[in-house]
């Protein structure tokens, strides 16, 4: 199975395609299958040049009026559409694709685990992530942080809110709830610092993170006592509340959503109320989110200030459930799905191994092209060519003492050929 997704390490989709790709590297091959990421809200494949006999998009949206339109034709082009939450797939089935489930994003454990409640250093710390953008909420963080902030000197917010797509940023323009201006000539971070200040947030109590690695997050996430995401729409599971929930940190969450796939009662403090928001992009109906309420939100902080043991209750079992999270589940969910379509008679060959070796040296991962050689020779552990080819990556990768005894196999081989 190929897999053609975005790869990096500091925004959502290239996090995951990543972790998916690395998986699933690690699986058997199944020919002729091509996992994809999808555009959204068309549902396209972000590279149409790796459409392959069998086709498995894996889809994130939130705008679903708008996706509503696209999926009667992306039910007849997608042999499968995997959803990143049961909300999508709940309105997937509404348009019409029957051949559709959910599989969630997974969390890292070597990266994200838990970790023991912050030191108290006289300071409560809330934490806020997701890049700014009105879909996210920052407003309702602001609005609801800033009155925190009035009542409680000790109250401080920490944001991890940099975004690079402007046209993102500027959503924010459609907020009840703060005063936002839209400075493109400003950087991003310039222009969250000047959104708080016109907000008459008290910066000298604000940490404005830089965009980070992924495997940076945990040690900011630690230097929190409870995670802020009231967010008004959510394709998928949310990874960066998930992430803060895995390392042993509850949240007040919006619980509708992809969020509803991964909130409880019993590991975060879940918002209850909300106004059904209708979004318009181009001059019509986009999408519907709901909004929460600044009110509900201020409530849950004022909870979760005065309750550090409930925290900490919450943070236990929010480790619990997102550490049972993993991308490893997610692509072997993906994988079997490949089988299923794959049908029930095929078999991975020799050529299937060598191939995948050969499109994981192209992406510079000789590691797992030496390990699928590796495989291949299960298939076949009499054809020298095998041994050579491991012997060749070995050598290459500085491993003599191993690639030495792949050679003599293979001569040992080509001689008992000769005979």
């Amino acid at each position: 199975m190929i897999v053609a997704m975005p790869t990096g390490v500091a925004h959502g989709w290239g996090i995951a395609g990543q972790h998916i790709w690395e998986e699933v590297a690690h699986l058997l091959p199944v020919p002729g299958v091509t996992l994809h990421s999808m555009k959204n809200p068309d549902f396209s494949p972000t590279f149409s040049d790796a459409w392959n006999r069998i086709n498995i998009g894996y889809c994130f949206f939130e705008n679903d009026i708008e996706a509503y339109r696209h999926m009667e034709q992306a039910a007849a082009e997608w042999d499968y559409i995997v959803a990143g939450s049961s909300w999508c797939e709940y309105h997937l089935r509404l348009g019409g694709v029957q051949q559709t489930s959910t599989i969630l994003q997974g969390i890292d454990p070597a990266d994200f685990y838990p970790g023991m409640p912050r030191q108290d250093d006289g300071r409560f710390i809330v934490f806020s992530g997701g890049k700014f953008e009105l879909r996210k909420s920052q407003d309702v963080v602001i609005a609801a942080t800033k009155v925190m902030m009035e009542r409680h000197s000790d109250v401080w917010l920490s944001c991890a809110w940099h975004n690079q797509w402007p046209h993102s940023i500027a959503t924010m323009s459609g907020t009840p709830y703060i005063d936002f201006e839209m400075d493109e000539g400003l950087a991003c971070d310039d222009l969250l610092r000047a959104t708080l200040v016109r907000n008459r947030i008290a910066i000298e109590r604000v940490m404005v993170h830089q965009m980070a690695c992924n495997n940076a997050m945990r040690e900011i996430y630690l230097q929190s006592d409870i995670g802020l995401f009231p967010n008004r729409c959510e394709g998928g599971n949310n990874m960066v509340m998930s992430e803060y929930m895995a390392c042993g940190r509850t949240v007040i969450a919006s619980d509708k959503t992809g969020h509803a796939d991964v909130i409880t009662e019993q590991n975060a403090l879940p918002l209850r109320q909300y106004r059904q928001q209708v979004i318009e992009w181009g001059g019509r109906p986009s999408a519907i989110w709901f909004q929460p309420s600044v009110e509900e939100t201020i409530e849950l902080l004022e909870c979760a200030y005065w309750n550090r043991g409930l925290l900490n209750q919450k943070a236990e079992q929010a480790a619990k459930d997102l550490g049972q999270l993993s991308w490893h589940a997610a692509a072997v969910q993906f994988h079997q799905i490949a089988v299923d379509l794959a049908g029930v008679d095929y078999r991975a060959s020799v050529t299937d191994y060598v191939e995948s070796a050969e499109l994981l040296l192209g992406k510079g991962r000789m590691d797992l092209a030496i390990m699928k050689l590796k495989q291949a020779i299960r298939i076949a552990p009499a054809e020298p060519a095998l041994y050579r080819m491991v012997a060749g990556l070995q050598e290459t990768a500085g491993q003599m003492a191993e690639a030495a005894g792949y050679r003599m196999k293979a001569d040992t081989f080509e001689q008992m050929r000769k005979g």
